[in-house]
């Protein structure tokens, strides 16, 4: 096993495309859920909400469980 102390200079480490990609995906689902919300209240409680109202709404009430809120979601089930 070689102790000798390297020399080099640590490299800056920047996302790799698989991540850039994942944080896309995630954005793009995170966009799906709000538009979802959206209509549901305008459908369920007859609340026409625009699109920003509607981001402001569903980051304060289900951000935070993103993305297990949409696994639920997407599998078809609803917001309890």
């Amino acid at each position: 096993m070689d102790t000798r102390l390297s020399h080099e200079q640590p490299r800056l480490q920047l996302p790799g495309e698989n991540e850039c990609e994942t944080f896309r995906m995630r954005m793009i689902a995170q966009l799906y859920q709000i538009e979802c919300y959206r209509r549901e209240q305008w459908q369920q409680r007859g609340r026409l909400l625009s699109h920003n109202q509607a981001a402001v709404e569903w980051i304060a009430c289900y951000a935070e469980d993103f993305p297990d809120s949409a696994a639920v979601n997407l599998r078809g089930g609803g917001r309890s």
